[in-house]
């Protein structure tokens, strides 16, 4: 009987030491990954980014990106890991950069809503400054209440967007996740390539200059078209000049016929949104539209197709400007 006793005091006296080296142990983990975070933090230090009229300042690494655009810089800065969940029909899917769409495959697609947002476990989202609605995936304050940092693409908070606006947004991201280095390679690697297009159209007499028209998208008889913004730039960095510039206080704005006749472009660019025949169904209205048979552009069927996506705030710009370039001198890029 007193060995049975004996045996059960040393089987609870065991119990209790391996319970509190168990609970020792959880304990000593827990703080030292406190610990670890905490000196994380305190290595981070500070970051204030300049958003158009909003100060964002981070104290932290983001853990988690909810990405609204393409994210062609993400992906080129070795963020992907980062990315926690994308919009659906993320215009980087239709990405001209390799690997790029590719990299994407995985990552949940959401649909739009703040309830979306913040279940998405993202603690910084990246977008249009459009996103930031009540109608699309919340305001600023909404999610910032949500403990959710919002960075607004620079093309879409500054008065005109061109391609400094997309270097802007890759030193800023550069800073936020502490990969300054890589973000400035990036940065150097892309304007050489804008200059060596520029460097081949450069012998162009401004006389010679081919005059380009942008057809977006059509409404019934009203095109609309670009007055502004990064496609008017990319089309004056190949060389070229938009011919309504300029005609709106707005990036983009809806005109006539009438205007398209005056303009008596050389070259018309049609912006594909990716629906199947709209482009088809545009270029049919311009070529069979009487009023503008004598236009040297429809007359000639000078056409150029470009991705919506490659003139949307991202790195596929300086495909879209290639493109440009060839179609506007072909002659420069002979070998």
């Amino acid at each position: 009987m007193k060995k049975r006793v004996l045996t059960l005091l040393l089987a609870g006296i065991m119990a209790v030491s391996t319970t509190g080296v168990s609970s020792f142990a959880a304990e000593t983990e827990t703080e030292t990954a406190t610990e670890a975070a905490s000196e994380a933090d305190e290595e981070y230090g500070e970051v204030v980014i300049e958003d158009g009229d909003r100060t964002i300042t981070f104290t932290e690494m983001p853990k988690g990106i909810l990405c609204l655009y393409s994210g062609e810089v993400l992906m080129k800065l070795g963020l992907k890991d980062y990315i926690v969940a994308t919009n659906e029909n993320n215009k980087g899917r239709k990405s001209p950069l390799e690997g790029v769409a590719d990299d994407f495959e995985g990552i949940p697609e959401l649909e739009k809503s703040q309830e979306n947002a913040v279940a998405s476990g993202a603690d910084l989202i990246i977008g249009e400054i459009s996103a930031f609605k009540d109608t699309n995936w919340g305001t600023f304050e909404s999610l910032e209440d949500k403990g959710i940092n919002c960075y607004a693409l620079n093309g879409t908070v500054v008065a005109d967007e061109t391609m400094d606006s997309i270097y802007q947004d890759i030193e800023n991201m550069g800073k936020i996740f502490k990969v300054e280095d890589k973000a400035e390679a990036l940065i150097e690697d892309t304007k050489a390539q804008i200059s060596e297009i520029q460097d081949a159209v450069k012998d162009v007499k401004e006389e010679d200059k081919v005059k380009a028209f942008v057809m977006d998208s059509l409404s019934g008889n009203e095109i609309y078209t670009t007055s502004a913004g990064l496609e008017s730039n990319l089309i004056e960095l190949a060389g070229g000049i938009n011919t309504t510039k300029g005609m709106s206080d707005s990036r983009w704005f809806t005109t006539s016929v009438e205007t398209l006749v005056t303009a008596n472009p050389d070259v018309i660019i049609f912006n594909d949104y990716g629906v199947e025949g709209q482009v088809q169904e545009n270029m049919d209205f311009i070529t069979n539209n009487a009023a503008l048979a004598d236009v040297p552009a429809v007359k000639n069927q000078n056409y150029v197709v470009v991705p919506l996506a490659y003139v949307m705030h991202d790195l596929s710009a300086v495909v879209a400007c290639q493109d440009f370039a060839e179609a506007f001198y072909p002659d420069c890029f002979t070998e």
